[in-house]
């Protein structure tokens, strides 16, 4: 497990120029009024020389080390004292020369005493949301609502239920996916099966944002785009291809593949597409994949071997229902 690297360092990056730049203002406005009441800076050069003091004491202590630090402590909050009043006078607020972070718990480091912050996690979880493929479209479970799908009685023989029962039990199964992904290996691989507009994206997509916020590495394309970088990649001259994309799809912890059957048929892509699906199921990396064809029209269009890979390592969820775009 383990964020994307390019979001690390991105989200990092971040937090270090945030924190440059509040300690950047908080010395520009203390420069400012140290010119407009030189008796600030006198009075922050006697408190910098009462630290260097302690630290001398606790040096070289002598016999009477108690009393000399007492001393430095008494004028320490004497001068305190001098400086609130000052501000307060002049009608500023007693923090006005203190950084101003946008996380008062880490003081935007990203880290309090004992771990992570939460600021931090989240700006790595919306960072890698943002690179996941979903970008600004990623969904949650919340605002799933299974209120569009008929609670009558379906006329499918196949389901034998009210699209209602049937999508909430497809909801529960996409939930302890999520939940569970990282801690049970045994966990299936997914393919959602369904004509469009029947929520297969937006659950794909609540899948991938519970995975990201636990830490993992989620990647969201279509087949077309997917088996076309494998073609460009393979046509490319060397140095004029972005490798990172192909290392993305074998390596991130939950590929998502989106609308399969519609990429361009041909036996380039099927091997690409049978290399993908085999690497990464050796690998035991996770996958989802999404299709608007029926399991009969997968068994048409692809070989055997691929139709064996998908239909003996992931668990088929059938959408039913009517086109939920239309009815919103």
């Amino acid at each position: 497990m383990a964020y994307n690297s390019k979001v690390v360092q991105k989200v990092f990056s971040d937090f270090e120029n945030k924190e440059k730049a509040a300690v950047h203002a908080a010395k520009k406005r203390k420069d400012e009024l140290y010119k407009k009441l030189p008796e600030l800076r006198r009075i922050d050069e006697g408190l910098a020389l009462a630290h260097i003091e302690i630290i001398g004491s606790v040096i070289n202590p002598g016999d009477d080390i108690s009393i000399k630090l007492e001393n430095i402590k008494n004028n320490n909050k004497n001068l305190q004292k001098q400086r609130r009043l000052l501000l307060k006078d002049n009608n500023y607020e007693e923090n006005y020369t203190e950084p101003v972070y946008e996380c008062a718990e880490c003081s935007d480091s990203g880290y309090t005493e004992k771990e992570i912050c939460g600021c931090l996690k989240r700006a790595l979880a919306a960072e890698s949301a943002n690179s996941s493929g979903f970008g600004r479209i990623i969904d949650n479970f919340e605002n799933f609502n299974l209120n569009y799908y008929d609670k009558r009685k379906s006329s499918d023989p196949k389901i034998n239920e009210s699209p209602y029962r049937h999508m909430k039990g497809i909801y529960e199964k996409c939930w302890e996916f999520a939940e569970k992904f990282g801690e049970n290996e045994t966990l299936k691989n997914l393919i959602f099966i369904g004509k469009p507009g029947l929520g297969k994206t937006h659950l794909s997509s609540a899948v991938a944002f519970e995975i990201i916020k636990k830490g993992y590495d989620v990647y969201y394309d279509s087949a077309q785009s997917i088996l076309y970088s494998f073609e460009k990649e393979r046509f490319s001259r060397q140095g004029t291809f972005d490798y990172e994309i192909i290392e993305r799809y074998m390596t991130c912890d939950l590929l998502i593949i989106d609308d399969l059957g519609t990429e361009y048929p041909g036996n380039m892509s099927v091997s690409s597409l049978y290399n993908l699906i085999n690497m990464r199921l050796t690998d035991k990396k996770s996958m989802i994949i999404s299709t608007n064809l029926t399991l009969d029209d997968i068994h048409v269009k692809y070989d055997e071997r691929i139709f064996s890979r998908i239909f003996g390592e992931f668990e088929p969820l059938n959408f039913v229902g009517d086109d939920v775009r239309f009815k919103k």
